[in-house]
């Protein structure tokens, strides 16, 4: 085979196997909801309030997820990263992160926890909606009542503005 064909083969190869595959969810805001019989485990007495507010701005790079999370929570505000990917072939996905050190409530009091992690498990219902599964955990502080585990169904959908705030990239 001559150079320039293997070179323009090679192109294409390579080419059409970066991109990865195109998902039906769309960007932008989504609000979670969670409703108290969504609540399936609360060790840190969360859904006592209602739950915390959950706002995320989503992106898609191929298979690859990225959820600018907010929870608010009374006076507490937390801003952390989830990324995650799509499983191959479907369009559920699954997306981590954790924030480090940060100040939360957790059963009526005020914990300075080592680690904040959340796990999201999701599925596209339609372009502008998806449900799962999230886990909230508090993890390595002191009082023993500041480690504990959140978990819930969530239902989210997507927002534009007016309608919706924007996602902070930050608490302040």
């Amino acid at each position: 085979m001559c150079r320039p064909v293997r070179s323009l083969l090679a192109l294409l190869l390579v080419a059409g196997s970066g991109c990865g595959r195109t998902h039906t969810l769309e960007e932008g805001a989504y609000v979670f909801k969670v409703a108290p019989g969504d609540v399936f485990r609360d060790d840190c007495g969360l859904a006592a309030d209602g739950g915390p507010a959950l706002l995320a701005q989503l992106q898609v790079y191929g298979d690859d997820v990225r959820f600018a999370l907010v929870q608010q929570a009374n006076t507490q505000c937390l801003a952390v990263e989830l990324v995650g990917q799509y499983q191959y072939d479907t369009q559920n996905f699954f997306a981590d992160g954790t924030a480090s050190h940060p100040l939360l409530s957790a059963n009526g009091n005020l914990c300075q926890v080592d680690f904040a992690q959340f796990h999201l498990d999701g599925a596209t219902v339609n372009p502008t909606s998806f449900s799962g599964v999230m886990r909230i955990s508090y993890l390595g502080s002191s009082p023993v009542t500041c480690n504990c585990q959140f978990w819930f169904t969530v239902q989210a959908a997507l927002c534009t503005p007016p309608a919706c705030p924007s996602v902070p990239t930050q608490c302040s």
